[in-house]
């Protein structure tokens, strides 16, 4: 009678008891002996997971009735033997995850042992500051092989080397090293081998081997499963890489029968050439799925034991065509944005992620070539699948013809390009990337900032201190060899935000219709995270207006030392802590028809704030007026949106005439001495504090405005200011 490999049930198979060992027997003989499963032992008491490492897929037993650890597998008689930390006895435990006690004298009364595994049928056990014991199993005796001076690393496990030589080889929690233990029979000392590359805390509590020499350390805050090759005995390299993942634990430990090879069934591989980790011998990209079946793309996924690597396909070898998920509208353009197609045919969300080999060099590179990482995509309802696009920026020299691309969709976040993951589909696609010669024409340049900032009470003067949005911006006109604009890319980064009123920020493309913009192609980016489904383009302009966000109150938190004060951000004299940047961004304008040179308007365009729609900005005549309210420079153009009504009103002493602006005659926002209600200052600038106002901070301005901007044009150095009243 045989045992699924992957059930819990367990068969009973007969095996003559001795008076050591006094339990129904039940050793682990699926397969003849020696499975291919990890063992994890987690938890207090201690629940078994057994382990598929290949993807990381895991089932668990009921819990045992006691915390096991330093657990190592014995192949002379297929049993795991452990330590019992709850009554400090090593036990045996059987297929059933049963355990009974085994009477072994020598060992040290009332302490517990984090680290074990057997070779030749003994049993070795550390901890460190006490030493290491080997206890033979067969006289059930413990001898001290390796003194307290000597134990003085921070292990969690230990595994021995399957080649028969019964070398020991374990990881340091503390240094993140890989050791060997010489002499463990007689004198055991550790011998460094290399540092294994891994970052962050860690602890390896589950340490073990397969049959090709390969070393796996589980680690407990995550889960994650690193590989270290140890294949070559002459030539040993401590690097680790990821592997795969399985589950968490703060108490972890780990048993695997080290001679067995690591397996992969019910795994859905990629195909592209093996240099980009395709097989599983490359720890290729790969999915669990059996068990649940949500997190995939297309209309259907198949499986196989191993990834059949361009030229083969999956598609090729009589099983169903399961590349179907992703698909592009398009060729990619050199230095553009792409669309690509992904469908998603379960019916729970999944992470998507993708790399493109920009370079063509048969490598994704994880730094440089993961164009989507972790966005979170709708599943379909059970029967059609559900259709998101995705945009991925072309670099401006990616090589041209096909290139290869790797999508996964996970249930979990995370994914490399490689690597085992439970629960998803990988589909690898050859793309075609057209060449395209573009020009980055940058305003005021690709590495330095103007400040535009912003008094939102107008057409009243209000407070004056022109921090009530307070942006950093610049703009990259991209063009192609005629000089014509392919695409404007605005970037920005909030620096206060000091206003009752809910304000949005957009900026108008004057003279250019809305017509003339690739809508498809428009994109958000918000903290280097792009909006793939938010649309830019406002409808209902004229000219083309971009929305970068409709209210900027919503995109920032509440600032952690106003208290009191109010929740502005970065307005109050004393709230350094409130320096961080919770709002950058970057908007990318294409055309579906290069706008000629001579046509395209000049910089900074046009930006502006104006009231979130929806919501009141301001009393009386204001109040309900919503996007109608727009504050733009000084002689700038308004949306067809905008209420020119206000113009001449109150405190504005502007003469607005429609068809003027754009133009010399424009004549916007300002008051009667030229100041205006907006402001872009041609370098980072100090805004003035909540409640004070510009006039007083920058004294010089008045003059500056009153002049038509002939004198005191350096009104806005900090040399010039009252430094007090600046916010810091």
């Amino acid at each position: 009678m045989k045992c699924l490999r992957h059930s819990l049930l367990a068969c009973s198979l007969a095996l003559v008891s001795t008076s050591a060992y006094s339990i129904i027997p039940h050793p682990f003989t699926d397969n003849g002996g020696c499975p291919s499963d990890a063992f994890l032992f987690q938890g207090n008491p201690s629940t078994v997971y057994k382990i598929d490492l290949s993807s990381g897929f895991y089932q668990a037993s009921d819990a045992m009735t006691s915390t096991i650890n330093a657990a190592g597998y014995n192949e002379t008689d297929d049993y795991i033997y452990g330590f019992d930390n709850n009554n400090f006895s090593v036990v045996r435990v059987n297929q059933l995850f049963q355990f009974e006690n085994v009477a072994v004298t020598g060992i040290p009364g009332s302490t517990s042992f984090p680290a074990g595994d057997v070779f030749n049928n003994k049993y070795y056990i550390y901890k460190s500051g006490l030493g290491m014991y080997e206890i033979d199993l067969t006289t059930l005796v413990a001898t001290q092989v390796m003194t307290a001076g000597n134990a003085n690393l921070g292990l969690a496990d230990m595994a021995f080397h399957p080649d028969g030589s019964g070398r020991l080889f374990a990881v340091d929690n503390s240094s993140k090293k890989l050791y060997e233990i010489s002499n463990y029979d007689s004198a055991a000392t550790f011998t460094e081998i290399g540092d294994t590359g891994i970052s962050g805390s860690s602890t390896f509590g589950a340490q073990y081997f397969d049959a090709s020499g390969y070393m796996y350390l589980s680690r407990n805050q995550d889960g994650l499963v690193f590989q270290v090759d140890i294949s070559d005995l002459s030539s040993i390299s401590a690097t680790a890489v990821q592997y795969s993942a399985g589950p968490t634990s703060g108490t972890n430990d780990g048993a695997r029968c080290a001679n067995a090879p690591i397996l992969a069934e019910n795994t859905d591989f990629g195909d592209a050439p093996d240099t980009y980790k395709t097989s599983l011998a490359a720890n290729g990209a790969r999915h669990y799925n059996v068990s649940e079946v949500n997190y995939f793309f297309g209309s259907e996924i198949d499986t196989e034991g191993d990834a059949l690597v361009s030229p083969n396909s999956d598609d090729t070898d009589g099983s169903p065509n399961d590349e179907d998920g992703i698909s592009f509208p398009a060729n990619f353009k050199q230095g553009s944005d792409a669309l690509i197609q992904v469908t998603v045919g379960g019916a729970a969300p999944g992470y998507v992620n993708a790399w493109i080999d920009w370079n063509n060099n048969g490598v994704f590179d994880e730094s440089t070539e993961h164009a989507i990482t972790d966005v979170l995509l709708n599943g379909g309802d059970g029967v059609t699948p559900a259709s998101h696009t995705l945009k991925v920026r072309v670099p401006d020299d990616a090589t041209t013809g096909q290139i290869w691309a790797r999508f996964r969709i996970a249930k979990d976040a995370g994914a490399l390009s490689y690597g085992g993951v439970s629960y998803g589909e990988v589909e690898d696609h050859q793309v075609t990337v057209d060449a395209q010669a573009v020009t980055h024409n940058w305003y005021p340049s690709s590495s330095t900032w103007v400040t535009l900032v912003y008094e939102d009470d107008w057409p009243q003067q209000g407070d004056f201190d022109f921090n009530d949005v307070a942006m950093y911006y610049r703009v990259d006109k991209v063009t192609d060899t005629n000089g014509d604009v392919l695409r404007y890319d605005i970037y920005g980064n909030l620096r206060a935000y000091g206003a009752d009123f809910a304000n949005g920020f957009a900026v108008k493309i004057d003279g250019i219709a809305t017509g003339a913009v690739d809508s498809d192609r428009t994109k958000l980016v918000i903290n280097g995270v792009t909006q793939h489904t938010t649309q830019i383009l406002e409808s209902g302009t004229t000219d083309a207006v971009v929305i970068i966000s409709n209210n900027l109150k919503t995109e920032i938190s509440t600032p952690t030392c106003s208290g009191s004060l109010g929740s502005y951000y970065r307005v109050w004299t004393g709230c350094s802590s409130d320096a961080a940047d919770q709002f950058q961004f970057e908007a990318s304008i294409p055309f579906t028809t290069p706008i000629a040179s001579a046509s395209a308007p000049s910089m900074p365009l046009n930006p502006f704030i104006f009231g979130t729609p929806g919501i009141d900005h301001g009393d009386g005549t204001r109040a309900s007026d919503g996007r109608a309210i727009e504050i733009h420079l000084k002689n700038y153009d308004v949306t067809s949106k905008a209420n020119t009504t206000y113009f001449g009103t109150d405190d504005d002493t502007s003469a607005y005439v429609d068809g003027d602006c754009p133009g010399s005659s424009c004549d916007t926002y300002h008051n009667a001495n030229g100041v205006p209600w907006a402001i872009l200052i041609d370098t980072a600038w100090d805004h003035p504090n909540e409640g004070t106002n510009i006039l007083t901070a920058y004294p010089d301005l008045e003059t500056f405005a009153t002049s038509g901007g002939l004198s005191n044009t350096d009104w806005y150095l900090r040399t010039n200011a009252v430094v007090s009243k600046l916010f810091e």
